[in-house]
């Protein structure tokens, strides 16, 4: 890797503060004044402070990197909830079959976005000899939990886009199955 070329003005510096040294460093020691010692001293500073403020730009841009980073992942794992709960909705399981190519993208995305970060489990079931189908199983409270602190750390607009999200997990995916009707026993009509 070659280091970067200075800029014109830094080498022309550099050459001048090389002359000045040589000249400071001559008239010092013929009259023991230690002038190239402050002028070096107070050079020295500013270049150490130009870097320092360097450091802390750099520590902030890579605060507001990773910080986007968060969020574009939130974003992501939003959508795929979305997806994913419509599909189990209509489909009661999330079972998705390789040999068709939609359904391995999608494995594939769910793979890297949900399970790598232990939000869904996979489980693969091998219907015929070499012909495997996975059933995808999402930790809604986990994705639930991930778009709640993703809404707290997001700008307004955004943050409410996640707690419509955390919203529809608790009512679609997470609500208890005692509001649905389901058949009684005690409450049979006579015929």
């Amino acid at each position: 890797m070659n280091p970067a070329r200075l800029p014109f003005w830094d080498q022309t510096q550099l050459a001048l503060l090389r002359l000045l040294t040589l000249l400071l460093g001559l008239m010092d020691r013929l009259l023991n004044v230690h002038w190239g010692e402050h002028l070096l001293e107070r050079m020295t500073n500013h270049w150490q402070t130009q870097l320092e403020q360097l450091d802390r730009d750099l520590a902030h841009l890579e605060k507001e990197r990773d910080w986007l980073q968060l969020q574009v992942e939130a974003l992501a794992i939003h959508v795929a909830t979305i997806y994913l709960a419509e599909r189990k909705l209509a489909q009661d399981e999330l079972r998705f079959d390789p040999a068709i190519p939609r359904d391995e993208e999608i494995l594939d995305a769910s793979i890297g976005l949900l399970v790598k970060q232990r939000l869904a489990t996979i489980e693969p079931q091998e219907i015929e000899p070499g012909h495997f189908v996975y059933y995808l199983e999402p930790d809604w409270a986990a994705i639930r939990s991930r778009l709640f602190t993703a809404a707290g750390q997001a700008e307004p607009a955004i943050a409410e886009w996640f707690r419509e999200g955390v919203q529809f997990i608790d009512t679609a995916l997470l609500a208890p199955t005692t509001g649905r009707t389901q058949p009684s026993d005690t409450n049979q009509h006579p015929e």
